[in-house]
């Protein structure tokens, strides 16, 4: 130690630390002024390991605080390695330990399709996934309890039935179902337990799966509620001037009614809305609609809707009742004609021996179990394991059944097996050497990693190819299994787990905007805002962009609906089309109506949760939660009286708040010419808005283009960040202290390779906790 604890340490902890990390507000619950000398410190090592790792990777001061000079840096951690006794080269040693690794809901899902070829979705019955670090793919928290192993054994029934059998068709064509409509004054409501949605626009939408290959019959029919006449219309205050010159023109103009299936349409009609005579009073129909079209089995997306209202302000298929004008009132589907012969995928996948049915050989049981205990174990298998699966079909041939019903037997036994289940991975023998050092994964469980990483589901027969004949690791293999795979559709996986946990998109719709304030905006709206980031974020990695685009990309995907939203003119129509931006208004995630709707109030903005938002989600500085104590923001004035900037003024007045504020409410306000649902504005109720600030550091702007300019100017913030949270999605479990040098040593790689998203992939890819394990006697 060069100089006592008291004439160095001291100082640059009061001059860095004192301010946030002291008695009285103990930031992150951590006070640092306890500490008076190196033995206090000593006693903690804890303590100090965190405040180590926080300042030598730049986590601390946070960004937007003045940086500390890394001369100063330097020596004080010097002085906590030799106090605590933790020296660097220790802490680079150790590639962690995953647990085993039980399949979550998304997993098991993806797992049974690609495992079966089957189109369903028993996880969606299991119980919520636990989450950790915000992902819900993290081992340690994916517990097993004894209703989900109820579910696990009801769902391998139902999909060993299906997967053998396929579904059960009925004699002749019939209703497979009636999609009903809501009908009350409610616009929203949804039929419960439809997986159906319905919107303003009086659209029908969602998945359904057909039983099999074959004709099917659409009969729709369209409820017409416009009662009101055309004076009545023009007379309303709640109506676009826009929508009244629409009823100036028209009152009662004929609609278009479109019925697509995985977005081809199969039926188009033209119809007349006015002079319907109503099966009751105020109730008005339209007759059926009828349409034949072939349909593929499996799992389709089906739209009915009125495409032009896409290009309408949806007000104007709000009546003075507030209730939908025109809407899709159900669809019935009827079928299917003409099923094919063919065997289903899944019979197909299974049966592989490649006989029709009821004419398999003898010799056909071990080949059909043995590929199937392969693939649904993700590895090689013994002879006993598949011995005691074949057994289960020679019980069920003894007993008069057929080889069919035996595989079935086989396969739910197979589908609650802990080796389906869980992704366990190997150790050498217990009490060798190798049992207490680290160790490579081997190739299988490599590919499994690779998988679940990239795809959340099984690795494919390519990758299952070069992992038998040990070849994933050669120079140049493992690259491009990473490319083939980022291009694969499956990659989406990327878009929909981690980019929607990471963004907290799944928080999208679950507090949803107030009708009161925001009438247009419905749940097919917020649908819309969630498909443009989903579209942005696959952007981004389809076409191997810098990460640092996310801050101000100039490009968005946009509907007819979205558009009118955001006031972008030009798009038209219900397809998303990509979009250039200039980056005055609109550019980047932090201006999308999904960012900017999921960190706002159902009712208002609020500055400082769009600041903690972007602290936590992009530069990895979440500010802690406020203490008990502090009274919550009067916004009962905010726009009237008084404006949002001035009641936050007021609020940061309290020595407790200030710190954190500080920090948060600078970026909000710099968001404040977005409402709460992401519309553009320049006045906040009778209030100009100013959208100027000035960070901690002292850099100001003005506006969110300055704003984003500066966010993105904090590239080592970020990169670090997003390396972190994809790190431990690829991992399953959170990043430890040991992993600092290798989050580090990526970053800097990925900014070396122009900030690519396929570098960062590469690199977590190849680096020492992906490929390797520790050994069971390693301390962590």
């Amino acid at each position: 130690m060069t100089l006592p604890f008291k004439k160095q340490y001291s100082r640059f902890l009061a001059k860095n630390c004192y301010s946030c990390h002291n008695e009285k507000l103990k930031t992150a619950n951590l006070s640092l002024e306890e500490f008076h000398d190196a033995a206090s410190a000593a006693r903690q090592p804890e303590v100090w390991n965190k405040v180590l790792d926080k300042l030598s990777t730049g986590k601390m001061p946070p960004p937007g605080l003045p940086p500390i000079a890394k001369a100063e840096v330097a020596v004080v951690t010097s002085w906590i390695e030799g106090v605590v006794k933790q020296p660097k080269a220790n802490r680079e040693s150790d590639p962690g330990r995953v647990t085993a690794h039980r399949l979550n809901r998304v997993e098991y899902n993806n797992t049974i399709r690609d495992l079966l070829s089957v189109s369903v979705h028993p996880a969606d019955d299991f119980p919520v996934d636990d989450s950790g670090y915000g992902f819900d793919n993290i081992s340690d928290v994916l517990s097993v309890s004894p209703m989900l192993m109820e579910k696990y054994m009801a769902a391998a029934n139902q999909v060993a039935r299906l997967a053998v059998f396929g579904e059960t068709l009925p004699a002749r064509p019939s209703k497979l179902v009636r999609l009903l409509n809501a009908r009350s004054g409610d616009v929203s409501e949804k039929l419960p337990g439809s997986r159906f949605a319905y919107s303003l626009r009086g659209a029908m939408y969602g998945n359904f799966v057909f039983p099999a290959d074959g004709e099917y019959e659409f009969r729709i029919r369209v409820a017409n509620f416009r009662g009101d006449t055309a004076e009545e219309r023009l007379t309303r205050t709640d109506i676009p001037e826009e929508a009244k010159a629409q009823v100036a023109r028209k009152a009662s103009p004929p609609e278009k009614l479109v019925l697509a299936v995985d977005g081809s349409p199969i039926m188009s009609r033209v119809f007349e809305t006015a002079a319907i005579p109503g099966a009751a009073a105020g109730e008005r129909f339209v007759p059926e609609f009828v349409a034949r079209a072939p349909v593929k089995a499996g799992e389709r997306f089906l739209r009915a809707s009125f495409p032009d209202f896409a290009d309408r302000d949806p007000s104007y298929n709000i009546t003075p009742r507030l209730r939908r004008g025109l809407f899709v009132d159900y669809m019935d589907i009827i079928g299917p004609f003409n099923p094919g012969s063919e065997p289903s995928p899944s019979y197909q996948r299974i049966f592989v021996c490649g006989h029709p049915k009821g004419e398999h050989r003898p010799e056909c049981a071990r080949l059909i179990v043995e590929n199937l205990v392969r693939r649904a174990y993700r590895r090689p298998v013994t002879m006993q394991e598949v011995d005691a699966k074949l057994r289960l079909v020679s019980l069920a041939q003894k007993e008069g059944d057929s080889l069919e019903e035996g595989v079935r037997l086989a396969l739910k036994a197979i589908l609650v097996s802990p080796n389906f289940l869980f992704r366990a991975e190997s150790d050498p023998p217990q009490g060798s050497k190798e049992a207490a050092t680290p160790h490579l994964v081997n190739e299988f469980e490599l590919a499994s990693r690779l998988s679940y990483f990239l795809w959340s589901s099984m690795p494919d027969e390519e990758l299952f190819r070069v992992a038998r004949e040990q070849k994933l690791r050669r120079p140049g293999v493992l690259a491009a299994q990473v490319r083939r795979m980022l291009a694969d559709p499956k990659a989406k996986n990327l878009v929909d787990n981690f980019a929607a946990q990471w963004l907290q998109m799944r928080n999208l719709g679950r507090v949803k905007p107030d009708p009161g304030r925001f009438p247009t905006v419905d749940d097919e709206l917020v649908g819309a805002m969630r498909r443009e980031t989903s579209l942005f974020v696959e952007a981004m990695i389809r076409e191997d962009r810098s990460v640092l685009d996310f801050t101000d990309a100039p490009f968005t995907y946009v509907n007819g609906p979205l558009a009118r939203h955001y006031g972008i003119a030009g798009i038209t129509g219900e397809e998303f089309q990509r979009v250039k931006l200039d980056g005055e208004q609109r550019g980047g995630l932090l201006t999308q109506g999904a960012v900017l709707t999921v960190s706002s109030y159902p009712t208002r903005t609020s500055p400082p949760v769009r600041g903690k938002w972007v602290l936590e989600n992009l530069l990895g500085a979440a500010p802690p939660p406020p203490p008990p104590d502090v009274p919550v923001l009067d916004d009962s004035k905010i726009g009237a009286a008084v404006s949002m900037r001035e009641r936050l003024e007021q609020h940061r007045k309290d020595p407790s708040c200030s710190p954190c504020h500080n920090m948060m409410d600078p970026i909000g306000l710099g968001l404040e010419n977005y409402d709460a649902v992401g519309v553009w504005r320049t006045f906040d109720g009778k209030m100009a808005i100013d959208t100027s600030g000035t960070m901690p550091d002292g850099k100001s702007f003005k506006g969110v283009k300055d704003l984003k300019q500066i966010l993105k100017s904090q590239s080592g913030a970020f990169t670090r960040h997003l390396t972190e949270n994809l790190l431990m999605f690829a991992l399953g479990r959170g990043i430890e202290r040991y992993d600092e040098p290798v989050v580090a040593h990526i970053s800097e790689q990925v900014a070396a390779n122009g900030y690519r998203f396929s570098a960062l992939v590469m690199e977590i890819v190849n680096s020492k906790p992906f490929q390797m394990r520790s050994g069971e006697g390693v301390k962590q």
